[in-house]
């Protein structure tokens, strides 16, 4: 076969689908190609009877095809219907093992040897197919699984869910199904749920009232042994019994076959995107990603996605983004006459912790955060008051009181607020607007959810906390400047708890710095442990 098109997507996902019927309803020469034997493969493979959401809600759906909260099987169903009343040219088997060429005459060839050509490509693959793997001892026995399919296949089992995001979530409610008799247990390295839709984490807290799963926070496997999972928990290593693991534990790009195309990267971090336009077009001119590959894995998104690329695609040049009117709405009290693409672009240029955030991703963030403008000698919060929230200075500077009459300024481009979003402590300090700003506030749910999708936002906060802390503790006119040499080499550990630390007697020079937890320091009188203090978050200890 060697058939030519206008253009060839890749993937029949909700954005792939999406896209072929937005083509077929134009009347451009298509093809979808699909390397199993059904459409959307990733939703086929979600479990028996699985409910799927249309978050976001407030976002208006954008496609030729249907979609909205509904039984997985229902939304396949109607997928069908559409693709086929919409007249989409669907290739199945059709795994794609290569694309070369140039915009206006892309060669694209499958693992059985067909030919397709096309003027542009859309890239719908998803990263599915490329799932994180467990990481700890025993990590390769069979009863570790990565998918659920059918939860009634499990019965009076003692399962494990390794995952904290929606799959994870959804697969342990699955298995806790009171008819079946399972004893389940969830696992979450951190204290929050802040990737997962806020629907499955209330059905979660519902489940673990009403004692049908056992939610486990900052916790995470050790050692898998037939039969038993040895966990690292906040109070030390603990063993359960576990017959089946379920490890959900998200999934990266495809990042060599995507590379072998020519196209680039955000960064060289294993959890980065594709660098995109706000057409979604790649580095390389005429490719195009969507979906989940972009950083988008919402369904919703996904679709819209796949009718505006290909919008896009066939000239038209005047459509704005589905969520256009949303952001235009948050950002309507500021001053100014800026468009949301210039306030966007505004905020990452002059914000860092935004700086490697995407076009795409920057859209997305800002629906869940907030953005005022504060007159000089506004309180932003006071000292002592509850909250994990993080602010953003982009533009003006804020202005901390850290003592009677001593003033230290945050200026533009940084941020405030990290000590409660990293360990949970109250305000420290009253931090007013130094002058007339725009503060950028975000919920400690989307601040984690940045941490977690952005590699390099991370590091910009763990950094500036960091730099705070030093400064906070050591003061004696230290300067930020003196401690950047200190702040490359510094690295961010977990440590299990009882681990020991620092041994009485270890030679050494390193300093240690408490984000989050607590130490206790002891010494061994007459071979025994004899506590001599406690140190909470914040503190510090090797300075000796």
């Amino acid at each position: 076969m060697n058939e030519r098109v206008k253009v060839a997507i890749i993937g029949s996902g909700p954005a792939g689908l999406s896209a072929a019927a937005r083509a077929a309803q134009l009347g451009l020469s298509h093809v979808l190609l699909e390397k199993t034997d059904h459409l959307s493969d990733t939703i086929f493979k979600y479990q028996k009877g699985k409910r799927v959401l249309a978050t976001p809600e407030r976002l208006d759906l954008r496609s030729d095809c249907r979609f909205s909260e509904g039984a997985r099987e229902t939304i396949l169903a109607g997928w069908d219907e559409d693709a086929a009343r919409s007249g989409v040219n669907v290739a199945y088997h059709a795994d794609v093992v290569e694309v070369g060429g140039t915009k206006g005459g892309f060669t694209i060839r499958t693992a059985r040897g067909d030919l397709f050509e096309a003027e542009h490509v859309v890239l719908a693959i998803g990263t599915q197919g490329n799932p994180n793997r467990l990481r700890c001892d025993g990590h390769d026995l069979p009863h570790i699984i990565y998918q659920v399919d059918d939860p009634e296949d499990y019965r009076n089992r003692h399962i494990t869910v390794i995952g904290s995001g929606d799959a994870g979530i959804e697969n342990a409610l699955g298995v806790a199904e009171e008819a079946l008799e399972n004893s389940v247990t969830i696992l979450n390295r951190s204290k929050d749920f802040a990737r997962a839709k806020a629907k499955n984490v209330a059905d979660l807290m519902e489940a673990s009232e009403s004692g049908l799963i056992a939610i486990r926070t900052e916790t995470q496997p050790k050692l898998v042994e037939p039969g038993w999972l040895t966990l690292e928990t906040p109070t030390g290593e603990e063993r359960i019994e576990c017959d089946l693991i379920v490890a959900r534990l998200g999934s990266v790009a495809p990042r060599a076959f995507v590379e072998a195309m020519g196209i680039a990267f955000t960064g060289p971090d294993r959890e980065a995107f594709p660098k995109l336009s706000p057409t979604f077009e790649s580095t390389v001119p005429g490719i195009h990603v969507i979906g989940a590959l972009a950083g988008y894995p919402l369904i919703k998104h996904c679709m819209n996605q796949g009718h505006d690329v290909i919008e896009f695609i066939n000239g038209n040049t005047d459509l704005t983004p589905a969520d256009e009117k949303d952001l235009a709405a948050i950002f309507a009290d500021l001053p100014g006459q800026r468009s949301v693409d210039e306030w966007l672009d505004h905020l990452r240029a002059q914000v860092r912790i935004f700086a490697d955030v995407s076009p795409l991703q920057m859209r997305e963030f800002m629906l869940d955060s907030k953005v005022a403008c504060y007159r000089a000698g506004d309180v932003v919060f006071e000292k002592g008051e509850p909250g994990s929230s993080l602010f953003a200075v982009a533009d003006g500077h804020a202005a901390v009181e850290v003592g009677p009459g001593v003033i230290v300024p945050i200026e533009r481009g940084s941020i405030f607020g990290e000590v409660g979003l990293i360990s949970g402590r109250k305000r420290g300090a009253t931090i007013r607007a130094g002058e007339d700003g725009i503060f950028v506030e975000m919920s400690r749910t989307a601040a984690l959810k940045l941490m977690a999708a952005v590699p390099g936002a991370k590091r910009a906060i763990d950094r500036i906390a960091l730099e705070r802390q030093l400064l906070q503790l050591f003061q004696g006119g230290l300067t930020a400047d003196d401690l950047q040499a200190a702040l490359d080499a510094a690295e961010v550990i977990r440590v299990p708890a009882g681990q020991v630390v620092l041994a009485e007697g270890d030679e050494g020079d390193d300093i240690y710095v408490i984000r989050s937890g607590s130490m206790v320091v002891e010494k061994q009188v007459g071979g025994r442990p004899i506590f001599l203090s406690y140190l909470p978050a914040g503190s510090f200890f090797g300075e000796m």
